[in-house]
C-alpha cells in the first residue's frame, strides 16, 4: 500500500522512487514530460476537424453520393418533392422524382431489396443506380433541409403484386435520416 511518507523527499535528495528506479529515465522530469506530451496529443486528436465526407456504399454495394447538397448529381439542383407517405410527409421537402416517396420503402437508411408482404399484396424491392447523375450513376444522394437536417434519398424500384396489382413497377425513393 502507498503511504504519503514513503514518497521520496526531493529537497533530501533521495533519488528516485521505487517506480521510476527500474526505468531508464534520466529524472522525474523526463516522465513529466512525457506525460504533458501524451495529454498535448491526445487532446490536440481531438481537436482536428473530421475529415470531408465519402462516397457512401449501400447493403448492396451500390454507391451514394458523398456530398449533401445534391450540386455533384444535379449541378443547377432541383426542385424537391413532398414525400408520399412515412415519416417525413409533414417536413420539408428532400428528395426528387420517383413516382412514391417515403421512408417506408427504407431498411437501414437504405431502399429495401427483396419482397414484402402488405396485406395480400407482394411488393417486389429492388435498389437500382441508374437514376441519379449525370455521368456517373449512383444509388442515391444527400440533401440538406432548410432546417438543417441530411437526409439520404436512395432509389429504388418497386413491383406491385395481388389485390389488383398485376406486376405494375413504379420508381420508389427510400427517404432515410442521416
Amino acid at each position: 500500500m502507498l503511504a504519503f511518507d514513503s514518497i521520496p523527499d526531493h529537497d533530501r535528495g533521495e533519488g528516485r522512487s521505487g517506480a521510476l528506479r527500474d526505468l531508464r529515465v534520466g529524472r522525474r522530469r523526463t516522465v513529466l514530460k512525457a506525460a504533458v506530451l501524451g495529454a498535448l496529443t491526445i487532446g490536440a486528436a481531438a481537436l482536428t476537424p473530421p475529415r470531408r465526407a465519402r462516397a457512401e456504399t449501400g447493403p448492396n454495394a451500390l454507391t451514394g453520393w458523398d456530398r449533401n447538397d445534391c450540386r455533384d448529381a444535379y449541378p443547377t439542383g432541383y426542385a424537391e418533392d413532398a414525400d408520399t407517405g412515412g415519416e417525413f410527409v409533414n417536413t420539408y421537402a428532400a428528395c426528387w422524382a420517383g413516382g412514391w416517396r417515403s421512408s417506408e420503402f427504407c431498411e437501414a437508411g437504405w431502399h429495401k431489396f427483396g419482397t414484402v408482404v402488405v396485406g395480400d399484396v407482394h411488393v417486389d424491392h429492388a435498389p437500382i443506380a441508374t437514376m441519379c447523375g449525370t455521368t456517373t450513376t449512383k444509388n442515391a444522394w444527400r440533401w440538406t433541409t432548410p432546417d438543417g437536417k441530411v437526409y439520404r434519398c436512395s432509389d429504388g424500384f418497386s413491383t406491385y403484386w395481388g389485390g389488383g396489382q398485376s406486376g405494375l413497377t413504379y420508381l420508389t425513393i427510400c427517404r432515410a435520416r442521416v
